[in-house]
């Protein structure tokens, strides 16, 4: 019930602090009543109008004490110090000098306000049971004033346990804040790099398949029976390509595990050489320097550059008598040259193709260099360098 109570002030705060000003007037204004009609001596039942009026100008600034701290605890100030000059009695209403201070060590800027203000109040405190006991003893004095100086110490504790509190919650909300924004970046990155796999995959796969296309179309008009390893090949490719393709799409799966089938990588150029070698590329693998097991990103990004480089051979080059794949191992970065015939420059292009620029974007968050151009004897060459020792994965 507390809580709820608590948290509705938070949400409200002008509302609650109207309503807590008012229900401090009421109780002051019963108690100086209440003291006007008791038997007490006419010290303590001094001008009750007057103490009436001072409760008033005690609680009209606390709905504002939240907005506004040090200017409501300057006005507080002034109206207590008046008080304890023209009254000799006190009014439950100067119970907002305590809330004020709780104010502003909770709610202020910090720094030496608080302190000052616990001394103002300590001192404030003294003052008015010195002259608010004057009719007593000077023990009794002296026990409520260091009654009045805990109670402002109680009050300054709580203000800067609330401060303190405020504090680590804003830190909290900071990090979490940071940590949606790492987590959006990181959910950014993952989907540019399942695009740029899917791009891959898709245009290799589909580019092999129009080319077996193209050619089982041929065979089928002279030379049926030539024309079903054609068919089976388009079959594997499509196999395939709907494989990974599902294992990509799987990683975007909010529920469930993705598949964990292993990415593919360099160990893979052989078979990737194979299929494109049925499809009727010539092409031809040679590996040198020693080769090794490379970093995640690296692996992968070797595999997708041939892959590409291949893709637009078939879709581009037109015919074609060899294509070169040379790889190099270095001591720290391999080099990719893929070359080929073809027509070069002179190639038809759509101009909806952004495999190239994908590949040189990967290539440059690896840190490494890609470089396509068309060769001084015809055809057209792909050269890139990835750093061997980097992880991006």
């Amino acid at each position: 019930m507390l809580s709820r109570l608590f948290r509705w002030f938070d949400r409200h705060a002008l509302a609650g602090d109207a309503a807590l000003a008012v229900a401090v007037l009421v109780a002051s204004v019963l108690w100086t009543l209440g003291v006007r009609s008791s038997g007490l001596s006419s010290s303590v039942r001094d001008r009750p109008l007057l103490q009436i009026l001072f409760a008033v100008l005690l609680v009209a600034p606390v709905p504002w004490r939240r907005r506004r701290p040090v200017g409501v605890a300057f006005l507080v100030v002034v109206v207590c110090a008046l008080q304890i000059a023209l009254t000799g009695q006190f009014v439950v209403a100067d119970v907002v000098a305590l809330v004020v201070l709780y104010t502003v060590v909770g709610y202020g800027s910090g720094g030496w306000i608080g302190p000052v203000g616990l001394l103002i109040g300590i001192a404030g405190g003294v003052a008015a049971s010195l002259r608010w006991t004057k009719p007593f003893s000077g023990q009794q004095a002296g026990l409520g004033a260091g009654f009045l100086a805990v109670c402002f110490v109680l009050a300054a504790a709580l203000g800067e346990r609330r401060r303190n509190r405020a504090a680590q919650l804003a830190a909290l909300h900071e990090r979490n804040r940071l940590l949606e924004i790492e987590r959006d970046q990181q959910a950014a990155l993952e989907r540019a790099r399942i695009a740029r796999e899917l791009h891959d995959v898709v245009a290799h796969s589909l580019s092999v398949i129009v080319v077996q296309a193209d050619g089982g179309a041929a065979l089928a008009a002279h030379d049926p029976p030539a024309a079903a390893p054609v068919l089976r090949t388009i079959a594997e490719t499509s196999r395939e390509a709907l494989g990974q393709m599902r294992r990509l799409v799987g990683v975007l799966r909010v529920s469930g595990e993705a598949d964990r089938a292993p990415q593919p990588g360099a160990w893979q150029l052989p078979d990737l050489i194979e299929q494109l070698t049925q499809a009727g590329l010539p092409v031809r693998l040679a590996i040198s320097g020693d080769r090794r097991e490379l970093t995640g990103g690296a692996d992968i990004a070797l595999y997708r550059v041939v892959q590409e480089a291949l893709t637009n051979v078939l879709k581009h080059a037109g015919p074609v008598r060899r294509v070169e794949v040379a790889i190099r191992y270095g001591e720290n970065a391999v080099e990719i040259d893929v070359c080929d015939d073809g027509r070069g420059v002179a190639a038809a292009s759509d101009g909806q193709g952004h495999g190239l620029v994908g590949m040189r974007e990967r290539i440059e968050l690896l840190g490494g260099s890609m470089r396509a151009e068309p060769l001084a004897s015809g055809g057209f060459s792909v050269h890139t360098v990835i750093p061997s020792t980097v992880d991006v994965a």
